[in-house]
């Protein structure tokens, strides 16, 4: 690892079972570690113990106020850190790029599509999907105006029958999309949809 992979600290309040406590975790280059560790040790303490008072030293010289420090502004999103079972995460890289995506973005969206009523679907489908909705809106237009041409010179009554369903039929598909495409577009700009029971 090279000394740009910068230091990321994650603070897990969960309990697994009473008597654990919440924990730091710092995730560092192997070089930085070392040195912890050395400095750690010519202190007579372990890393765990030095990274305690440091954390202590650091909170008594910066009060906060923790109403508001807990509050999180528009947009900020809880981050949390996954241990996967060995192989999962390969599969994981491997159905994020298929899908044209980020891995830490698709593995955002499974989880939110697990959590949330109507889970919206990856910003690149939906694209996609708007795309062809406009597509299906000028094969509509197209439709129709061959329909109009067919009434004007007085056409075969059996197409005119079937190009008027497939008009039909086309402007029914388009509000279906139509409604898909709303839907994710809420989903996805809500901050705060109801959690599926």
């Amino acid at each position: 690892m090279s000394d740009k992979y910068s230091t990321s600290i994650l603070i897990r309040g969960i309990h697994v079972d009473p008597h654990n406590r919440p924990s730091v975790t710092a995730w560092s280059t192997r070089e930085k570690k070392a040195l912890f560790a050395a400095l750690a040790a010519s202190r007579g303490l372990s890393e765990s113990k030095l990274l305690g008072l440091i954390i202590d030293s650091v909170l008594a010289r910066n009060p906060i106020d923790m109403g508001t420090a807990l509050c999180k502004g528009p947009g900020e999103g809880d981050r949390i850190t996954v241990r996967l079972r060995s192989g999962d995460g390969t599969l994981l890289r491997a159905r994020a790029q298929k899908r044209g995506m980020n891995f830490s973005t698709y593995t955002a969206a499974l989880i939110r599509a697990h959590l949330r009523v109507d889970p919206p679907m990856p910003f690149a489908e939906l694209a996609r999907l708007e795309r062809g909705l406009a597509q299906l809106r000028t094969v509509g237009r197209d439709l129709g105006d061959l329909l109009r041409s067919t009434e004007a010179n007085d056409g075969d009554p059996r197409l005119h029958r079937e190009l008027a369903a497939l008009v039909q039929a086309a402007e029914r598909l388009r509000q279906e999309l139509r409604e898909v495409v709303k839907a994710n577009r809420i989903s996805w700009e809500s901050a705060d949809v109801e959690a599926a029971p």
